[in-house]
């Protein structure tokens, strides 16, 4: 008869989640996300000290905020908004002509800071995002107009939040 072997789990489940209330006067709803990461753990010790090999860290390719306006164009042409480039350019002009209230939370102070290209210090990757900048400062000329500046952008990616919020808040809080 043998000793049992060691059974270990193969795998690491690490769960962030963050969650944040939304004032409404009537209704009681949180709004938040989560993440599940796995990992692969080593089932034999060669795998950690294979000859030749060198273990070290690689940095993970930072993402901009140039490059998460791309990929929020991208997702906007998904769902048929129109142009999505047009369409951030729109948001970002439409979030500088008329800032949120200061009562409205934190979802909507990270939408008005993502909207805000001149809040970040990161450098252009391309000529291009250079019109994310220029859209906030049309944005804080032009007031109620950058329907007209943005006109392959047919439906207002803003607008989308506001009448969610309209729906969930009684008219007289609007």
């Amino acid at each position: 008869m043998s000793a049992p072997g060691l059974i270990a789990p193969m795998t690491l489940q690490l769960i962030f989640g963050i969650g944040t209330p939304l004032q409404l006067e009537r209704e009681s709803v949180i709004v938040g996300a989560f993440t599940k990461l796995i990992y692969a753990l080593p089932s034999n010790a060669s795998e950690l000290t294979e000859p030749g090999v060198v273990y070290g860290r690689e940095e993970p390719p930072r993402t901009s905020r140039w490059s998460l306006y791309e990929r929020l164009a991208k997702l906007l042409e998904l769902y048929g908004l129109g142009d999505g480039r047009s369409c951030v350019l729109r948001a970002i002009c439409e979030a500088a002509s008329m800032p949120f209230e200061h009562r409205e939370g934190l979802l909507q102070r990270l939408l008005q800071t993502f909207l805000s290209p001149s809040s970040t210090l990161e450098r252009h990757e391309e000529y291009r995002d250079r019109e994310y900048e220029a859209a906030e400062r049309l944005g804080a000329r032009v007031g109620d107009n950058c329907h007209a500046l943005y006109p392959e952008c047919r439906t207002s990616f803003l607008d989308l939040f506001s009448s969610v919020r309209s729906l969930l808040l009684p008219e007289s809080l609007e």
